[in-house]
């Protein structure tokens, strides 16, 4: 028996230790969502799924708005606090079953799946929404500091029967440079450019 507990402890351990080494290989340190390699995996999971499927899918691209000048004002420490707070107001807009992922510096991607445009157009205007009402305590990184105020600009896409994964995601962000270029804290569908 006490053979047995030590090969059971062993196997559990090396579970573990592959578990965790699984969760860094896909996961984004700062922000818990999926990193870029991941989510590409995903993406392209969604769509063959869509495919098969013949249903919904939509994606949203996002930006934090003059997210540069929050660390060159506050300091990277300060950039990271943003990126994680954003992060996590995400997460508390999404269902379950929603992807997120950190697509590159403060942008991100997140897939909606079972999802039309005019529902994944109200998503992003509720995630717009709570991230600009939100005030991020800053007085620890910086005590002579207390609260600071970021805005996202958003662009959504949805997935086209024949379009390539690719094609989806750069239809999304094609949509958020429109976003960006029209003033920001804004959405804006790809199909109204």
């Amino acid at each position: 028996l006490e053979q047995l507990s030590s090969q059971a402890a062993t196997t559990i351990n090396r579970a573990n230790v592959y578990a965790e080494i699984l969760k860094h290989a896909t996961l984004d340190a700062l922000t818990g969502f999926y990193n870029r390699r991941q989510l590409e995996e995903r993406v392209k999971q969604e769509v063959s799924s869509a495919k098969r499927q013949k249903r919904n899918l939509c994606a949203i691209m996002t930006d934090i708005d003059f997210f540069k000048s929050v660390n060159d004002t506050y300091g990277h420490a300060a950039g990271d606090l943003v990126l994680k707070t954003v992060s996590r107001i995400i997460k508390s807009q999404l269902r379950e079953y929603d992807i997120a992922g950190r697509y590159g510096g403060e942008e991100f991607v997140i897939l909606l799946p079972y999802t039309k445009l005019e529902e994944a157009k109200m998503v992003a205007e509720r995630l717009r929404s709570a991230v600009e009402a939100k005030k991020i305590d800053i007085s620890k990184i910086l005590p002579d500091k207390t609260n600071i105020g970021v805005t996202i600009s958003l662009g959504v896409a949805q997935y086209n029967t024949g379009d390539y994964e690719k094609i989806f995601i750069q239809n999304a962000d094609k949509a958020l440079y429109k976003a960006k270029e029209n003033g920001r804290n804004r959405v804006v569908t790809y199909e109204n450019i």
